[in-house]
């Protein structure tokens, strides 16, 4: 049995894939410096903060092992690399793969997220890229975006591979275009810019302005423009759609899963739920061919535990909606079912609000461009709240947690409007806890643990007393 057998076996990978697999995984734990003692770090913490009786939870563990596998071998594998921030323009990843005349001629995705997702939640092994993005231009103590450091860090030691293009989007984090400026200059691969504005007016969403959306269409078009350029792939309104159906079963299964979680009491754990909300954002590989069947077989196993009235906490405990995970430590996200809440849902999870009738827009960028409007987060600070207001019909809770990343500045820039505002309009308590989704050192556990349980007890005592 070789070093990493059980891990991956515990992961549902068989022995057929394990042999025939043997040496793109060796070369790629060769490759992230991955040895015999990470193996058993990784079980021990997977066994202990994911819930590994549910086949879909392993199942979708493994997924993320053979997405972490396309990433780093892309280059060597012979694929064009085309490299996506966080979060992405909606299914932009999945139209270039729909456009591709072979999906397998290339690697599109969000590097950053794969990385924090497998070796930050799994292997625990996230600090010495973050220090490496420190050295190579992204210093600490500046409230740098851990998940760009993550990204130059990864680039810096070469456990990615240098990109054919990135594309960055400015239209709602203007870190992510200056670390990819940082990043064109130290490696040499072209990038993307898409600029936009984040300025709309207080008070308008979901009205915008058409300008505005002209702007953003028209660096959307020049993208798409770069691409046909670049690749030969062309993205029109056709295989903008085929991109969407290729997500469309897992969507799908995601939706099922969804509706499920909404029961008392709640059946599966927000640190097992947690596993699939990048799935759509971060990738658009083996997520897209193995990741619904993991969601649909978690969903049955669900089910079951719904119609066996199973809950991860006690039935009647306060339950909250959260605005954001950690992506990368299971045990802020455990510390929430510690403190005696249930989480039935999270803003990821959510369907999206209906969407007013659309102006008459001509182009495909104009077009992609209105429908990100009315999402709310490319809006504004004040559309973004809103989103979160409008999602609560789609959520029967007692309170929210508002988890802000303190070095984001599209979150932590409105956290306090957010609270504010929805507090006076839906009467419900709004915890701003301020962590970080990639690096534990800037939060304390015991001090998280603390301010869980006071706003706990506050839920329940509002509870008893209604």
């Amino acid at each position: 049995m070789t070093y990493y057998h059980k891990l991956l076996k515990l992961c549902e990978f068989d022995e057929a894939e394990l042999l025939s697999q043997k040496e793109r995984i060796e070369r790629a734990f060769q490759i992230l410096e991955l040895g015999p003692a990470d193996m058993e770090i990784a079980e021990a913490r997977i066994k202990k903060y994911f819930d590994t009786g549910l086949l879909g939870v392993r199942k979708a563990i493994g997924v993320w092992f053979k997405e972490l596998f396309d990433l780093v071998l892309s280059r060597e594998e012979g694929k064009k690399i085309i490299y996506y921030g966080y979060p992405p323009f909606q299914y932009i990843g999945l139209a270039i793969k729909a456009a591709a005349k072979s999906k397998n001629d290339f690697y599109v995705g969000c590097p950053e997220a794969v990385i924090s997702q497998t070796l930050g939640q799994f292997f625990h092994k996230l600090l010495p890229v973050l220090e490496a993005g420190e050295d190579a231009g992204l210093p600490p103590g500046h409230a740098m975006c851990s998940l760009l450091q993550v990204k130059v860090g990864a680039l810096e030691k070469g456990i990615i591979p240098v990109p054919d293009l990135s594309i960055a989007t400015s239209y709602f984090c203007d870190m992510g275009p200056k670390s990819d400026e940082l990043l064109q200059y130290k490696f040499g691969y072209p990038v993307e810019y898409i600029d936009s504005c984040l300025d709309s007016a207080w008070g308008t969403w979901p009205e915008y302005d058409h300008e505005t959306v002209r702007y953003l269409g028209a660096q959307l078009d020049k993208l798409f423009c770069t691409i046909k350029d670049k690749f030969a792939i062309e993205i029109n309104d056709e295989t903008w759609q085929q991109g969407r159906l290729i997500a469309g079963r897992l969507y799908s299964a995601i939706n099922k899963l969804t509706g499920l979680l909404a029961a008392d009491p709640v059946p599966l754990s927000v640190v097992d739920s947690e596993l699939i909300l990048n799935f759509p954002i971060g990738c658009t590989g083996s997520v897209m061919d193995e990741g619904a069947e993991a969601i649909e077989i978690l969903a049955e196993e669900v089910k079951k535990r719904v119609e066996n009235g199973f809950g991860v906490a006690p039935k009647e405990s306060p339950r909250v909606l959260i605005v954001l995970h950690s992506i990368s430590d299971p045990v802020v996200n455990r510390l929430i079912e510690d403190a005696g809440l249930a989480v039935p849902s999270t803003m990821a999870l959510l369907p999206p609000p209906p969407e007013p009738e659309s102006y008459p827009f001509t182009t495909l960028g104009e077009k992609r461009a209105e429908k990100a409007m009315f999402g709310g987060a490319y809006h504004s600070t004040y559309g973004m709240v809103k989103r979160i207001q409008a999602s609560l019909k789609y959520a029967d809770v007692d309170g929210i947690i508002y988890n802000y990343p303190f070095a984001c500045r599209p979150f932590v820039c409105g956290n306090k409007l957010t609270k504010l505002h929805i507090e006076n309009e839906t009467g419900l308590p709004t915890l701003l806890l301020d962590m970080d989704p990639q690096d534990e050192r800037y939060y304390s556990i015991g001090a998280l643990r603390t301010r869980l349980e006071t706003f706990a007890e506050m839920l329940r005592a509002r509870k008893a007393a209604a």
